[in-house]
């Protein structure tokens, strides 16, 4: 992992909270993969294989039924970690996660993770704000699904997504309409009608699979 890969992991907020021998201990054991665009991480049911980082490109978490209908649940950006579930209850992966674009990332093998817990206990506190962050965000996501308006959900799920990729008032999302319905729980019919305001009112441009956010913070105001 080179200065740069490491200042991007810097920006996550559970990494750069952590105290500095506790990132040194965690990255000690880390190596960068490469994923193309659309290639599986693991899937539903795969065996436990470590903690992940993105260092560039975006994730996509989602499931799939039986008729094969997938249904997107989130993206991950850079400096996310993620796949702490299974390091909890020794579980199965319990979605699907897939490069959305080409990806770089960090992994940490399950057995560096065993081997550290068991040298340093006292870093599960470390892994259980990383869980607690994650079901913090489902509580928001589920109370936004039952008092929020379809335009707000699209509005705070844009703004969401934007503010994670870049801090600056604009950002380009690489995702289709129809994943965006999924993760709102949304008909492709509306969220379509959602985007066309929004792009007359100059805060995004539309563009295949790709939303450009060209004004965040009125896009924010649209939420409240």
């Amino acid at each position: 992992m080179n200065e740069q890969d490491r200042a991007i992991i810097n920006q996550g907020n559970w990494f750069s909270s952590r105290s500095e021998e506790f990132q040194h201990q965690l990255l000690l054991h880390a190596k960068v993969i490469k994923l193309d665009a659309d290639e599986a991480l693991f899937l539903r049911g795969d065996e436990n294989a470590g903690l992940y980082a993105v260092v560039n490109g975006v994730m996509r978490v989602s499931g799939v039924n039986g008729g094969g209908k997938e249904a997107v649940l989130s993206f991950i950006d850079p400096a996310i970690w993620f796949g702490e579930v299974a390091l909890f209850d020794g579980g199965l992966r319990t979605h699907d996660v897939y490069a959305q674009t080409p990806a770089r990332l960090l992994h940490v093998p399950h057995r560096a993770l065993i081997q550290l817990l068991t040298i340093t206990p006292v870093y599960w506190h470390d892994f259980g704000v990383l869980l607690s962050q994650k079901m913090r965000l489902l509580f928001t996501s589920l109370e936004d699904h039952a008092l929020l308006t379809a335009q707000q959900k699209v509005c705070k799920r844009l703004v969401m997504m934007a503010t994670m990729s870049l801090p600056s008032n604009t950002a380009t999302i690489m995702l289709s309409q129809q994943q965006l319905a999924d993760m709102t729980y949304l008909t492709r019919q509306t969220i379509n009608q959602i985007l066309q305001l929004l792009s007359e009112k100059k805060l995004i441009s539309l563009h295949y699979q790709r939303i450009e956010i060209l004004d965040k913070q009125q896009l924010a105001l649209l939420v409240h």
